[in-house]
């Protein structure tokens, strides 16, 4: 029986939505639960399950067609697939789903498994969305998870909802005024409340105990309490006659918004051997100097020309205990907002205070101090590892204590104390155990997002104001100067702002309770029996892009100290979280071996889709959802398919990531999420024969691709987008030879198809003109432009275009080549910059097309070595003589290389024409070369004759 999702789905609706719910407002959404690498979006999610768990119109049981013909009004199945369509359209948009039509959909399904709940399987469950909205339509949710943050994320996410929804306990008299007064304000004098008021009241309970035993370390000067502490590290000055203590700041700015603009002024004081930090109003920007450190090297302002301090000098101050850091500045509560100051001399003895007591108090915290390994595996750099937190070690950052400030990590163990307390208190102010399990896990949820914003990784954005994430990527970068919130603080990062965002997803995941939810704490490569599911959909890890175990360390250390002792099977004996089982590309994995590291990968993906199709019913459907642009990570996951016995039957391209989003890593990522259905291969599908599959691929991407083209899939996401259909014909084999008996691999597999489409997509650019005789130099040059411009792009998303042409990259970057380094921009989920060490670090692997007028060497637009005249250096050529005033040597140019009558050529011109900038020299350049080379007058854009620029440089 066929699913609707395998003829027909809200592609373009649910793209839209998947996009809008990542820009959007999120307040309520389970993004504000708990920070979670890469989670789909809902609407994404929602989509999918539902059209995985209806069976299609022409398939369907008796009764269930009968409920399609009454809903629709129709008896015919086309019909009946586009009203479905447009219905599931209605319950996609984030704040605005029709939850009328969400409860029919709910029905819908239920007949569809004859009035029972679907069982729905995640075997990566991760942040938990696709088992979230499983549970939502009233499925019975299963979700797997290897990594114990995750599972825990999962059992805040769907198994307490489940329970608790819809319950309600009494409340405690308020202790104080303070939660007197914010219980009455949401209105909860009545003194009982659901889940969410429970925590919400419990989270209040414990603000206020916190902020109490924390008061000592962060005073209040002149009845203004303070909202931010700003830090620099500082090394001493490499030169030993100097020795004074250098700050390392990359910005002084504190605040740059009209009217309010404060920054730092560096007053070097030779006699104390230091360089003095002033607050001050700058009257313009000329006025604030530079910071003391640029591209990762450091300056000491104390020498009459400044010093320059090598990366690698501030690295072994580190690593020998001589990188320590220095409170700059602090930023209070005004009337008219934020003001800024120098610390106070008490301010400095609160921060001596806190570093003497916090090792004492971390000890009453079950495992004591924070001395976990910051890499539990040896760190293998980039490109054979995964980034992770590798670069703070070279910095001497080697445990987990060191990644907090003493008064950040004091704090949020004073928060972990509370929140234990908590659970116990509940259990006597209710008797209800399973409510104080879960309020305990969501208090620690409160203390998790308190901790992202509140690590020396967290930097100040002085257009904004607030203190940004330590996850402004997917990795913990060095920074030089930090920003720190005080943890009872009812700013941005503080203990109030994250408690009412947990609170507000909470309230979000009851509603979501409609069906049954089990956590599953295992790895998705161990049996699932005795389970049997009508369906399977998950998001795998997406090869190495995102090191899972070593980021999540970071909350794994407060979470086994909050809650730890309620579940001693997960977190005894593990200071880290597991990486064993872990199945990403890492090659820290493989003692460096970014190869066997591959293998690793691979064989650990067919032991989990091959347990997955045995958990699945006769007639149920495995979707995999994808997301990574690496040729290599698509051969992994399309053998680890084929070889677990899955046949594609349906894919589909959803636009799900909007372009600032967390770590948006365009070297792996990419913006389109590409969902395979699949569903066991029938036992005796035996060998298939080239000829055949190639003609079948060619016909369903042909198909497919001209969908995908107008709904605006570009770039390499358009590319991969054609994996799906391709693969409908080459997975039905286990296996596909030639006529000869060689095998038709997958990589030989991924390659014909990038051919395929790129061919389908520059006849597009080239308004159906066939590519027949067009070379392969061109080819790129149109793929790559069509999709980046002359903007930098990622070298791997280069590298995929190119394979599809098999050039080399090497021969594109040389003197006549076609592509040069780019500078890459990075930024955060909320406009954050990168790490400092990253950003700093001056080695980019972007790329970018060099415009007409960097190609100005002697040979440009005669033949390569290798015999072959690319049209695109034809065309350079031609520009470059027409913009000299050399009309007579480029019409003999084009005779003479036989381009005046080529049609081919001239829609290729066309269409580089089609890419220029509007009103730019190389658009009105274009239009009269074009115009002249199809009979018409051209208007005259040649500037004064002059000497042409291939005579500047000889060499070849």
């Amino acid at each position: 029986m066929r699913r609707l999702i395998e003829q027909a789905f809200p592609l373009k609706k649910a793209s839209a939505d998947s996009k809008h719910e990542k820009s959007a407002g999120r307040r309520g959404h389970l993004s504000t639960l708990h920070i979670w690498p890469a989670r789909r979006p809902l609407a994404a999610c929602r989509s999918a399950v539902i059209a995985t768990l209806l069976p299609d119109p022409e398939d369907a049981p008796p009764e269930l067609r009968r409920e399609y013909e009454a809903l629709t009004g129709s008896s015919d199945p086309a019909r009946q697939r586009q009203e479905l369509c447009l219905r599931i359209e209605k319950v996609t948009r984030w704040g605005a789903s029709d939850e009328g039509e969400l409860e029919r959909l709910r029905g819908l399904i239920s007949k569809a498994y004859g009035g029972g709940a679907p069982r729905v399987l995640d075997i990566f469950s991760g942040g938990g969305a696709i088992p979230l909205e499983a549970m939502r339509l009233g499925a019975h949710a299963l979700a797997v998870e290897y990594n114990p943050v995750a599972w825990f994320i999962l059992k805040c996410t769907i198994e307490f909802p489940s329970r608790l929804a819809g319950k309600r306990w009494p409340l405690p008299q308020a202790a104080s005024t303070k939660s007197g007064t914010q219980l009455v304000a949401v209105g909860m004098a009545e003194r009982e409340g659901g889940l969410a008021e429970q925590v919400r009241y419990w989270g209040y309970w414990v603000h206020e105990r916190v902020e109490q035993e924390l008061a000592p370390y962060f005073p209040t000067i002149e009845r203004k309490r303070s909202v931010a502490y700003f830090w620099a590290r500082t090394i001493p000055c490499q030169d030993p006659q100097c020795g004074a203590t250098v700050p390392l700041l990359k910005t002084l700015w504190l605040c740059t918004r009209k009217g309010r603009a404060r920054a730092l002024r560096l007053i070097p004081d030779p006699l104390n051997r230091q360089i003095r930090c002033e607050v001050f109003s700058p009257g313009s920007p000329d006025e604030v100097g530079e910071g003391t450190v640029s591209n990762a090297k450091a300056f000491c302002l104390l020498h009459a020309q400044p010093l320059v301090m090598s990366r690698e000098y501030i690295r072994s101050c580190g690593v020998s205990g001589r990188l320590r850091v220095l409170l700059t500045a602090v930023a209070v509560e005004g009337r008219d907002g934020k003001e800024y100051r120098e610390p106070t001399a008490e301010e400095m003895e609160a921060v001596e205070l806190a570093a003497r007591d916090c090792p004492e108090f971390m000890k009453t915290l079950p495992f004591g101090p924070l001395f976990e390994p910051l890499c539990a595996v040896e760190p293998v750099p980039p490109p054979n590892g995964a980034r992770g937190v590798a670069s703070l070690p070279k910095y001497g950052i080697v445990h987990w204590g060191q990644v907090f400030a003493p008064r950040q990590q004091l704090a949020l163990g004073v928060i972990s104390k509370w929140t234990r307390e908590a659970g116990r208190e509940v259990v006597r102010a209710t008797g209800d155990t399973a409510l104080a399990e879960a309020v305990q896990g969501y208090l620690y949820c409160v203390l998790s997002r308190a901790a992202d914003r509140n690590s020396s990784i967290c930097t100040w954005q002085p257009g904004g104001e607030f203190v940004s994430h330590s996850f402004a990527k997917y990795a913990l970068p060095m920074t030089w100067d930090f920003c720190e919130v005080p943890a009872a603080s009812d700013a941005t990062g503080g203990y109030s702002t994250a408690l009412a965002l947990v609170v507000e997803a909470i309230a979000g995941l009851c509603s979501a309770a409609r069906g049954d939810a089990e956590v599953l704490h295992q790895s998705a490569t161990r049996s699932h029996a005795p389970l049997q599911v009508d369906a399977i959909i998950t998001d795998p890890p997406y090869y190495g892009a995102i090191p899972y175990a070593d980021l999540s360390d970071f909350f794994y250390v407060w979470l086994r100290r909050t809650v730890g002792d309620l579940y001693p099977e997960v977190f005894e004996g593990n200071e880290v979280v597991p990486r064993s089982e872990e199945l990403i590309q890492h090659a820290a994995y493989a003692q460096g071996d970014s190869e066997a590291a591959r293998r690793r990968y691979e064989e650990g993906m067919v032991a989990a889709f091959s347990k997955a199709v045995q958990a699945l019913v006769p007639d149920g459907r495995l979707v995999v959802v994808f997301a990574n642009k690496q040729p290599e990570a698509w051969d992994a996951l399309v053998t680890s398919l084929i070889r677990a016995g899955c046949t594609v039957t349906s894919s589909l391209p959803i636009d799900t990531e909007r372009t600032a989003r967390l770590g948006a890593d365009k070297a792996a990522h990419l913006s389109t999420s590409v969902w395979l259905v699949c569903r066991p291969r029938r036992a005796d599908s035996g060998v298939g024969r080239y000829s055949e599959v190639q003609k079948q691929m060619h016909e369903r991407i042909s198909e497919r691709l001209r969908y995908f083209w107008e709904l605006g899939v570009s770039g390499p996401d358009f590319v991969w987008a054609a994996v799906g259909p391709a693969l409908e014909a080459y997975s039905l084999f286990r296996e596909v030879r030639r006529i000869d008996g060689s095998p038709f691999t997958v990589g030989e597999f991924l390659r014909e198809v990038r051919r395929l489409v790129t061919d389908f997509a520059l006849e597009q650019l080239l308004h159906g003109v066939s590519t027949q005789g067009l070379d392969e130099w061109t080819r790129y040059y149109l793929m790559h432009r069509s999709s980046f411009g002359l903007e930098s792009a990622p070298a791997g998303e280069c590298l995929l275009l190119l394979q599809g042409y098999n050039l080399e990259l090497a021969a594109l970057r040389k003197p006549r080549g076609l592509l040069a380094h780019g500078k890459k921009t990075r930024s955060g989920e909320d406009g954050d910059a990168a790490g400092d060490e990253e950003e700093d670090s001056g080695r980019s692997s972007d790329l970018r097309l060099l415009s007409w007028d960097e190609r100005k060497r002697d040979g440009l637009g005669m033949l390569h070595p290798s015999g072959g005249l690319p049209f695109i250096d034809v065309l350079h050529r031609m520009m470059h003589l027409w913009s000299a005033g050399e009309t007579e040597t480029l019409h003999e140019y084009a005779r003479e290389q036989g381009f005046s009558q080529s049609e081919l050529f001239w829609t290729v011109a066309q269409a580089v024409l089609e890419m220029s900038e509007p009103k730019s020299r190389e658009r009105s350049l274009l239009e009269a070369i074009v115009a002249w080379g199809r009979g018409k007058e051209p208007r005259s854009v040649a500037a004064p004759s002059q000497q042409t620029l291939f005579t500047q440089d000889k060499t070849v």
